[in-house]
């Protein structure tokens, strides 16, 4: 199994849907697939960790440092991929989530009166319930996914049921879960303190954090909130967001109105690790079922408080892995942050057994034994 296969996603982000992504195309690439990997949006980082593991790095988009605009960028981005693909003739092209699937999806049409585009399969990721999208929008998506030779791949059912609803065959849609990628725990304390230094906290002070696009159905603000609750009785308490989006300048404005305003900061492009130097991780919304984000906290050995409910109940158990709050229960993260802070000992024991949980339950093996009988199957039967 020598495959070529070319990679379509936004941007090489460290964190979210790219962390999946490392570990898959690491692990291809080590069993000898020729791996390529087109960046179609922003490119703020160096691409230095998969150049070292042989995967080849291309940038489509001109505009390369402001965030993908499906519409407005399809002009440019279209013709590049096309091309990239006839000079490629990949076995498959797999977009990896958000716009990057509806861009590979125009690009990989055939079009008439053009060259027919040299690969066999199309495949997609999606790790994040879909959006619902205008009655036009929904129809002409639907209508470029209704192909035989185009899959999509969710991590949990809740994703493989919304598409459903939204028109896509059942056929289409497979599902393989998240995995993470185990952490170095000894690693902890130099990042913490670095971390701590970059946003100019003590370095007894408590931080806690996400990552989550800033966006509305992130639940942003339940967190400004319980961090405004918490930091009345623990002043030495702070939190962190990490990630960018359209509502970064409205979520910087609702921070500063709140009492708390001085303890919540923002990561927009972090440099370097920044989950392993929390000391806790918060996950508010049910937006992203297996997070990848939130295992990755969890393998950490970083105690996590995530909102119960799909996608989250196989991984937090209450009191045991982690602490399951109710929906919107700002409140909550703020109670069982204290009590994280201030029993030490239970905490320690509640983050070994969320690593363990997710070590067992999720392994990487799984994952990546998931997507090559995929790639298997599809190519087998063309």
């Amino acid at each position: 199994m020598n495959y070529r296969i070319l990679f379509t996603i936004e941007s090489l982000f460290e964190l979210g849907p790219v962390e999946e992504l490392k570990i898959l195309t690491g692990a291809l690439s080590a069993r000898g697939c020729e791996i390529h990997i087109a960046i179609l949006g922003e490119h703020r980082f160096e691409p230095n960790q998969w150049l070292e593991s042989g995967i080849k790095v291309h940038v489509l988009n001109k505009d390369d440092r402001t965030p993908l605009h499906s519409l407005r960028d399809c002009f440019s981005i279209v013709p590049e991929l096309r091309k990239l693909i006839h000079n490629l003739s990949p076995d498959l092209v797999h977009a990896w989530c958000g716009q990057a699937e509806i861009l590979t999806l125009i690009a990989t049409r055939n079009v008439p009166l053009t060259r027919q585009l040299p690969f066999k399969h199309l495949i997609s990721t999606q790790l994040a319930i879909p959006r619902e999208l205008g009655f036009r929008h929904q129809i002409f998506e639907n209508y470029l996914g209704d192909d035989d030779n185009f899959t999509t791949v969710v991590p949990h059912a809740s994703i493989k049921t919304k598409l459903i609803e939204l028109g896509k065959p059942e056929a289409q849609i497979e599902i393989i879960a998240n995995s993470a990628a185990p952490q170095q725990v000894s690693e902890k304390s130099s990042i913490r303190k670095s971390l701590r230094k970059q946003l100019g906290l003590a370095k007894d002070s408590y931080l806690a954090g996400t990552v989550a696009p800033l966006v509305h159905r992130s639940r942003l603000k339940d967190l400004i909130w319980a961090t405004d609750l918490l930091t009345c009785v623990r002043p030495d308490f702070h939190f962190l967001i990490i990630g960018s989006g359209s509502q970064l300048s409205r979520l910087q404005r609702f921070a500063s109105l709140t009492e708390a305003g001085d303890h919540i900061h923002f990561l927009s492009h972090p440099e370097s690790p920044v989950i392993q130097g929390l000391d806790f991780y918060w996950h508010p919304h049910l937006q992203e079922p297996i997070s990848g984000n939130l295992m990755s906290a969890m393998a950490a050995e970083i105690p996590s408080i995530a909102v119960y409910g799909e996608g989250t109940e196989e991984i937090i158990r209450h009191q045991e892995t982690g602490f399951a709050v109710n929906f919107g229960a700002r409140d909550e993260f703020a109670r069982w942050t204290k009590f994280l802070i201030e029993k030490p000992q239970e905490s320690h024991i509640l983050a070994k057994q969320g690593r363990l949980l997710v070590e067992r339950a999720f392994p990487i093996e799984s994952m990546i034994n998931g997507y090559l009988a995929l790639y298997d199957r599809k190519l087998e039967s063309i």
